[in-house]
């Protein structure tokens, strides 16, 4: 690895084209912290950073052959963040949106059973306190619990398998159980996370 280590970018590519996981070890500490500071500076948030990075890598990895920078692979990694980061940015605006229409649902059914509002209250406090987690665990939650896709749907749509899928869901109830812990919030979550599937 340390041979590599002296190599060019254009060197490196050639190799992991070959299948060299060594070549591939090399860019990824060569690109990792500078694509982390450039995706913090636009999210803000670190552990989306980080998924967002990581995605970029995943993809170099599985289309290693069939990528042919223009320019150079600095340039390559750079443009393949900006769009991850936009596709972020446009997962985040409908998330935004969903709870946007759950509080005007609420709002214009002040009819409604008291049952029926608590459910409400409780899936919108849910949505936002998802927004504290990393978008692709995020992404998984939501379409799981809200849409009720299945752990196949969801590895199909989201092009993960299905254990990834259960691991997202794993971190995403115990992040919120430590969320909503000591509040009554936190039985509805527990009573939901057990039967509502």
């Amino acid at each position: 690895m340390e041979q590599h280590n002296k190599l060019t970018d254009a060197d490196l590519l050639a190799l992991l084209k070959l299948g060299k996981e060594d070549a591939f070890v090399v860019i990824y500490h060569r690109y990792w912290e500078c694509l982390i500071n450039a995706a913090y500076q636009r999210l803000r948030s670190r552990s989306d950073a980080e998924e967002v990075v990581q995605e970029v890598f995943v993809n170099l990895y599985l289309r290693r052959n069939e990528i042919e920078p223009k320019s150079t692979l600095e340039a390559y990694l750079k443009t393949a963040l900006k769009y991850k980061v936009i596709d972020m940015y446009r997962l985040q605006q409908l998330h935004y949106k969903h709870i946007d229409n759950l509080i005007a649902e609420t709002q214009v059914n002040p009819q409604a059973a008291d049952d029926e509002l608590a459910i409400r209250e409780f899936k919108l406090s849910v949505l936002s306190a998802c927004q504290k987690l990393p978008q692709k665990c995020r992404e998984v939650f939501i379409m799981f619990r809200f849409e009720e896709l299945s752990h196949k749907e969801i590895a199909l749509r989201t092009s993960i398998s299905v254990s990834t899928v259960k691991k997202h869901l794993h971190k995403a109830m115990f992040f919120l159980r430590e969320e909503f812990k000591g509040s009554k919030t936190f039985l509805t979550l527990v009573f939901w996370y057990l039967f509502y599937k």
